[in-house]
């Protein structure tokens, strides 16, 4: 017989976000990579009632164009956000404390998608 969840075991979304930007300032270039590690969870009780959304970790940095790497310069302007699972998302919450400036570059699988028949 299924067991319904108590109020207090909410289903949570674990979701990683990144993104790039170029823009120009005063006639210099400049590049900003973004990466963020955050959780949804649903609101309780009525239908429609707002996720609360919870910060775990961010990273910002900006860097001049001549002084960024070729690897900065050829990705793609972008804003990406993935839902990921609980494990993953700690995973990369690791990383995020040894050498945070990887999480620029990683794009995650999706547990959603299932990649075997590819």
């Amino acid at each position: 017989m299924p067991k319904n969840p108590s109020a207090d075991q909410q289903e949570v979304h674990f979701f990683f976000s990144k993104s790039k930007a170029t823009h120009e300032e005063a006639g210099k270039c400049f590049i900003t990579l973004f990466a963020r590690l955050s959780l949804e969870i649903p609101a309780s009780g009525k239908q429609g009632g707002a996720s609360e959304n919870k910060t775990i970790w961010v990273d910002i940095e900006e860097v001049a164009s001549e002084r960024a790497t070729s690897k900065m310069k050829k990705m793609p302007d972008s804003i990406e956000r993935y839902k990921i699972s609980k494990e993953l998302f700690w995973e990369l919450h690791k990383i995020s404390q040894r050498c945070p400036e990887e999480l620029y570059y990683i794009t995650p699988l999706s547990y959603l998608h299932d990649y075997r028949d590819r």
